[in-house]
């Protein structure tokens, strides 16, 4: 994969000539920072990506940054910048899903077949296939940690477990 982060690479006009699929999200937009992802074939001796994506984004004063995640077995990359989120299926050429999160994206998390998405006002579970299958809201400062089935959200000191897998409120044991 080929990244650039705050402006499109000098030779961007020749990537976007010969990828096989482009992916301009609001490339006229006045304000925001500049994301270039180029992919690349696997085993490809040449770095001229198949696939490119670029955004605006807006950076918070260089306070968020973008990430990305790739899963293999099912050909899909996350990404995150600014308050946009996106999915591709890189083997068939294609973007998945386009969802936003408010004010900033943290990062991209894989735990088995879930992808976790951190952000600074909400916590959010995909499918390794690009589905998204729910979301918290939360408030900084919180962080999560995921034990068995189940995802622990500390917000601001108050513990609040959800099921991985539908982001319900599992029974509780009442002896």
């Amino acid at each position: 994969m080929l990244i650039e982060d705050g402006s499109l690479p000098r030779i961007f006009d020749t990537y976007v000539k010969n990828a096989a699929f482009v992916d301009q999200v609001e490339p006229n937009a006045r304000q925001g920072r500049d994301l270039f992802v180029g992919v690349c074939a696997r085993g490809s001796l040449h770095r001229r990506p198949e696939i490119v994506v670029t955004q605006k984004y807006e950076d918070s004063s260089g306070t968020f940054h973008p990430g990305l995640l790739v899963v293999p077995e099912t050909s899909i990359l996350f990404i995150g910048a600014g308050e946009r989120l996106l999915g591709y299926n890189v083997e068939r050429r294609e973007r998945v899903f386009e969802d936003r999160t408010d004010y900033g994206f943290w990062g991209w998390t894989r735990h088995g077949d879930y992808i976790l998405m951190s952000a600074e006002l909400e916590f959010g579970v995909w499918r390794a296939t690009g589905e998204k299958l729910w979301s918290a809201v939360v408030e900084p400062p919180w962080n999560f940690n995921v034990s068995g089935e189940n995802v622990e959200l500390d917000i601001m000191g108050q513990l609040k477990t959800f099921r991985l897998a539908t982001g319900a409120v599992p029974p509780t044991n009442v002896s």
